[in-house]
């Protein structure tokens, strides 16, 4: 598997993850706020929030597409949409569970604490998007 494919599928899986999480504050759906959140979990504070946010989503989404990578090359399976649908949602309901139960309930920052249905839900789509986008570039650039 080329390391320039998972590169670039890291790349766009996380750009359509995020902007699938931005779209509900966008819209005036719900306060779904992920990299601010990112940030100020890493910073304990608000300033410099979204462009630490940004940063550190990135690099864990790069992060992430070699991590699949390693657990596909553990079996005969093919890096294509289909799995990576399937370790996006493995992926999306551990970080569901992760986000509902205990970032929110202990991040730093107060403001983040509303929690919800939806907020869970939103966070099992995201990776279910990332993970077929990340399989379908890695199919198309492999």
């Amino acid at each position: 598997m080329k390391y320039l494919s998972l590169l670039v599928g890291g790349v766009a899986g996380t750009a359509l993850m995020t902007l699938f999480l931005m779209l509900p504050r966008w819209m005036g759906w719900g306060k779904i706020d992920v990299l601010r959140a990112v940030g100020a979990l890493i910073t304990g504070r608000r300033e410099e929030a979204l462009r630490r946010g940004m940063i550190f989503h990135l690099l864990l989404g790069i992060l992430f597409a070699f991590i699949y990578a390693g657990f596909l090359s553990l079996s005969r399976l093919p890096f294509n949409a289909m799995t990576g649908l399937l370790l996006g949602s493995l992926h999306g309901v551990i970080i569901m569970l992760l986000v509902s139960i205990v970032i929110m309930e202990h991040h730093p920052v107060a403001g983040y604490h509303e929690k919800g249905l939806g907020t869970g839900l939103a966070q099992l789509l995201a990776h279910m998007i990332y993970g077929a986008t990340l399989g379908w570039v890695v199919q198309i650039l492999g």
